[in-house]
């Protein structure tokens, strides 16, 4: 692992100088840059474990966190402030400190701080790394499966019977949902740290819930469920992420078919409707008539990781993240989701989208 390197920026204050007083003896390798001009200079030849930074971390004193980031140079930083520096404390948070001193503070509680943020660091470059195995290391050898299965149930290398079919179908679909969770994973993860694109193009919502729907109509026949759908053609254009979209409305009708039974129904519905503000507004919404969400499941229903206790279907059983990612790709286009759903009925989920401002 070797010696830990700490940058002190001391800025002319008290709480830094003390610092470096308390840590001269170790057990970490101290770095000092008088001012935030300096410290930039030794950043950029030096990987840094930690930053400890006299006065708030201002806006242009240091280069930004997702900067460092970015470089390959992702320290902890922890403000120091001097006694008389109250009022800094909550802002050195919310700029991004992972904690922050305020002076006279003794070298205990200053190790303390400083070990708790480098494991907080830690923690957050193995959360990274992981992310970035699932993107490659699964992603990739699951895409050239769903391939290979393709090819045979295409009858490329030789007849096939029904029932062959069937399995091989179904075979697809779950290499397909894995794929979708890693998708609404890595995608989510990209939100959390600033770096998710929005393509926005002009878009017509009613054509591109026709065309997710055209992609499942297979699924949805399979699995023996009636689909309705009612898709108003002339709808008002909206600037939506086209890509983000397809996921959204294929995340939501993958749902459905997972969740209701052979015999029931799903339908879409794409219209102009007026929103909770009373503003005229594009609504799609996706109705099922499977076993439904209890009442007081609701509220967490969009939450990461989280799935109703209830749902029972096929290839239940899900990683509780595609109805995070539509919340967070709905939000980033100004709309709301909604859900309206009892148990023993059905689920009924709405998007409302605004129009364009003119």
């Amino acid at each position: 692992m070797g010696i830990k390197q700490l940058l002190i920026v001391a800025n002319d204050t008290s709480a830094a100088q003390l610092a470096f007083q308390l840590l001269e003896a170790g057990p970490y390798q101290l770095h000092l840059a008088e001012t935030c001009e300096a410290a930039r200079s030794i950043l950029t030849r030096q990987r840094l474990d930690a930053i400890l930074l006299g006065s708030p971390p201002y806006q242009h004193c240091l280069p930004s966190l997702e900067h460092l980031q970015e470089s390959g140079n992702d320290p902890a930083v922890i403000a120091l402030l001097d006694a008389n520096e109250q009022e800094r404390y909550l802002d050195c948070h919310k700029q991004g400190a992972l904690d922050c001193l305020m002076a006279p503070f003794s070298v205990e509680r200053l190790v303390k701080s400083i070990e708790r943020c480098l494991a907080i660091k830690s923690l957050e470059r193995e959360k990274r790394d992981f992310i970035s195995m699932l993107s490659h290391d699964l992603k990739n050898p699951l895409t050239a499966a769903i391939g290979s299965i393709d090819l045979v149930r295409e009858k490329r290398l030789g007849p096939l019977n029904r029932e062959q079919t069937s399995y091989l179908l179904s075979a697809i679909e779950s290499c397909n949902e894995v794929v979708a969770m890693i998708d609404n994973l890595l995608d989510l993860h990209r939100l959390e740290a600033g770096k998710i694109a929005f393509h926005k193009t002009p878009v017509n919502l009613s054509e591109l819930a026709q065309q997710v729907v055209a992609g499942f109509r297979g699924m949805i026949k399979h699995a023996q469920i009636h689909l309705q759908t009612q898709l108003e053609d002339d709808l008002p254009l909206l600037n939506l992420d086209r890509n983000k979209f397809s996921r959204v409305i294929a995340n939501l009708l993958a749902n459905a078919v997972k969740f209701t039974p052979c015999g029931g129904e799903i339908s879409v519905r794409c219209y102009c409707g007026v929103s909770a503000d009373s503003d005229v507004a594009v609504m799609l919404s996706i109705t099922d008539t499977g076993n439904g969400i209890a009442t007081v499941e609701l509220p967490m229903i969009f939450d990461r990781f989280v799935q109703a206790r209830n749902q029972t279907g096929r290839g239940s059983g899900g990683s509780g993240l595609g109805l995070a990612f539509c919340k967070m790709v709905t939000e980033a286009h100004n709309g709301t989701i909604t859900t309206d759903s009892r148990e023993g009925v059905g689920s009924e989920f709405t998007i409302t989208l605004p129009l364009p401002e003119q």
